[in-house]
């Protein structure tokens, strides 16, 4: 597992008004929690937590977490809990570390990458990529980047579990191990052909006169 460094600064001042100031100097604000300890508000810098989610790529990384403003500098380790962002601007607006032991097994979720190429894709068949993460505990050193699912044997019409996830040792999957996670779907059957046009029906003789009993309903 990759480890990076993350530097963050003690928040002082809370609230809306607060935060919104953060956010004008480039700062994004953050809590540091887990562990029994009492969660720590913090602010990160918006470029360098840019950057470091980008060397992140998705994948479960140790922070090393070093803390300024709250006394002598100090270090913790973490792993990146959540990240919210703005639905329109895809602007950081607060960042989640958990605090994690090297020697206590952490829970959390690994992206599920795929390996090789399906013979019912080859076939005209549409593969469906179900679920791309599933949940996993371990120690954290155990921890691999993402888990691998060998789709070269997977046909037309057929489909990959949790289950048959290449899983290395001393790490548990969580999630149920019949749940689907990738599918070869048939592809789509072109409509057929509209059916000639029925034979016509011979046109109705023409009525020319009304009978007695129509012309009585009509008074």
């Amino acid at each position: 597992m990759q480890r990076l460094t993350l530097e963050v600064e003690v928040r002082r001042e809370r609230g809306k008004s607060a935060v919104r100031k953060l956010r004008r100097a480039a700062r994004v604000p953050g809590v540091l929690y887990g562990r029994g300890i009492e969660p720590l508000a913090v602010a990160v810098d918006a470029r360098a937590l840019e950057a470091a989610l980008q060397r992140l790529a998705g994948a479960n990384v140790l922070l090393d977490v070093v803390i300024r403003g709250n006394g002598p500098a100090r270090t913790e380790l973490a792993m990146l809990q959540d990240v919210q962002r703005d639905v329109l601007t895809r602007r950081i607006l607060h960042v989640d570390l958990h605090r994690i032991s090297l020697t206590e097994k952490v829970y959390t979720r690994l992206p599920v990458r795929l390996k090789g190429e399906a013979p019912g894709v080859r076939e005209g068949g549409i593969l469906e990529f179900l679920r791309h993460e599933v949940e996993v505990a371990g120690l954290p050193t155990d921890l691999p980047d993402h888990l691998e699912l060998d789709v070269s044997q997977l046909t037309l019409g057929a489909s990959l579990h949790v289950r048959d996830l290449k899983v290395p040792p001393r790490v548990t999957v969580l999630t149920p191990p019949e749940e689907t996670l990738v599918t070869v779907l048939a592809p789509a059957v072109a409509p057929e052909e509209a059916p000639a046009a029925a034979e016509e029906v011979p046109a109705q003789p023409e009525v020319v006169g009304r009978g007695k009993a129509a012309e009585e309903e009509e008074e």
